[in-house]
């Protein structure tokens, strides 16, 4: 199997060395695997064989109907997929009656071939940058179960890390498709924001890729990165990739950004993987400069008032409002009783920050930045000290949903102490998402050695 697995199965396929019914076989083998080894998953596709038995014939009939044809695909328990249920990762859901429609996103992969073999699992609404759920319980790294895969695509991201099916979509409000990828030794995009056509649109929250690879991630993209009349906010067209070498004859300018003014500062073993991946970039033929952004947790504050009130709107619409997590229920404690004026206030606060932050990287085309200032955290834990205040450690995260810039996650290197994946943000002006995914596949390549992904028992192996 090729190191890049969505042309690994093509190739695969088309030899006739392996079928997607036997890789779809073997993958809800393993998904089940997962369920008990690290919760990753909260339901089987029930059409997942069928689907992979109709591609089984496609490729005997020499007749595949795209690029991800019988290609195995987790994603996230956020997203509708027809046939199958959804809790949006919280007990104040009812997971029955199961979704009677797919989401844009799924909607593309079905268009290409692809096979949703699970979706997986996620904290509650997606508000904590950590893998716990009052609906499915605690979420593990496969690099270590004590250890926390990040959130809110948790599961996605442990999926993936632990050997199961090609790629995964997640989605980001504030970091939930990067972090996770950092966690877990993943990459994750965020691109800029609409490229991912999303119903109902939003002006914040984002679908994302995860892969093991950038090959992958962008050859995901470029299927559902693309425009939708469902969705009023998305961009038009679709993604395009480019190369590294395309990207070095526009002469780009790199901005290292190391302190986003507020909140802990990067621990010792990520800014020297940061600082590391910058020089290769000077050496790769770019002008980097170092600078910090003057943020304040009173810009957080703002962001913090928005995201409360998208969780409590969730909350009060709920059949069971009283099953949240309590973590989350005493994070938005009080914040029924905000108004539409105070609502009105945190956004201006909000688009304000953003007006600084533009002004703050007008000069630079990219942006490398830690993902995640640790090495991580346990995963019965929010995040490092972020008790109270859920998303205080996504600060290198959350304000590029903000001002709707493509943010890619690449694993640049392994932490001596823990043993657990560092992982690195290329940041590109909105619109360039071939670009910072071309950095980043830049950096990745030329990266020192890494570990090999953990796995369990039962994993699929189709090596001829």
């Amino acid at each position: 199997m090729s190191s890049h697995l969505i042309e690994g199965f093509g190739n695969a396929y088309r030899a006739g060395t392996l079928t997607p019914s036997d890789a779809i076989a073997s993958q809800l083998a393993y998904a089940r695997r997962l369920s008990e080894e690290i919760n990753a998953i909260s339901a089987l596709s029930p059409t997942a064989e069928a689907e992979a038995e109709e591609s089984t014939r496609r490729f005997e009939r020499g007749r595949p109907i795209g690029p991800l044809d019988g290609v195995p695909v987790v994603v996230k328990d956020s997203y509708c997929v027809e046939g199958m249920p959804r809790w949006h990762g919280s007990a104040i859901h009812d997971g029955d009656p199961v979704s009677d429609h797919s989401s844009e996103p799924i909607l593309r992969l079905r268009e290409a071939g692809a096979v949703v073999v699970a979706k997986t699992t996620m904290p509650d609404m997606g508000m904590l940058a950590s893998g716990i759920s009052s609906q499915f319980g605690i979420v593990r790294n496969p690099w270590d179960k004590t250890r926390s895969p990040g959130g809110s695509s948790s599961g996605t991201a442990a999926s993936l890390a632990a050997g199961l099916a090609a790629f995964g979509l997640g989605t980001d409000i504030a970091g939930s498709v990067r972090l996770p990828a950092c966690h877990c030794g993943l990459v994750g995009i965020k691109p800029t924001q609409g490229r991912i056509a999303y119903s109902p649109g939003s002006v914040m929250r984002s679908s994302g890729v995860l892969a093991t690879s950038v090959a992958d991630a962008s050859a995901a993209l470029e299927v559902v990165g693309t425009q939708a009349s469902t969705d009023p906010l998305c961009l038009p067209g679709s993604f395009e990739p480019t190369t590294y070498e395309e990207v070095v004859r526009r002469r780009p300018s790199v901005g290292l950004l190391l302190d986003m003014g507020y909140g802990e500062g990067p621990e010792p073993a990520v800014e020297s993987a940061v600082r590391l991946a910058a020089s290769r970039l000077e050496q790769g033929g770019l002008a980097v400069e170092e600078f910090r952004l003057n943020l304040s947790d009173a810009d957080f504050d703002n962001a913090d008032r928005v995201f409360k009130a998208h969780a409590i709107a969730e909350i009060r619409a709920s059949r069971h409002p009283e099953a949240v997590l309590g973590l989350v229920g005493s994070w938005v404690a009080g914040s029924e009783a905000l108004r539409m004026a105070d609502y009105e206030d945190a956004m201006n606060g909000l688009l304000a920050t953003v007006a600084k932050i533009e002004r703050a990287t007008r000069g630079y085309d990219f942006l490398v930045c830690p993902t995640l200032p640790t090495t991580g955290f346990a995963a019965d834990v929010p995040g490092p000290g972020d008790e109270e205040q859920l998303l205080h450690h996504t600060q290198f995260t959350a304000w590029f949903n903000q001002t709707g810039q493509p943010a890619v996650s690449y694993r640049e290197s392994d932490d001596a102490a823990s043993g657990l994946p560092i992982g690195v943000q290329v940041v590109g002006r909105r619109f360039d998402d071939a670009g910072a995914l071309a950095v980043a596949g830049y950096l990745e390549g030329t990266r020192g050695p890494v570990a090999e992904y953990p796995c369990f028992e039962g994993r699929p192996s189709y090596e001829s």
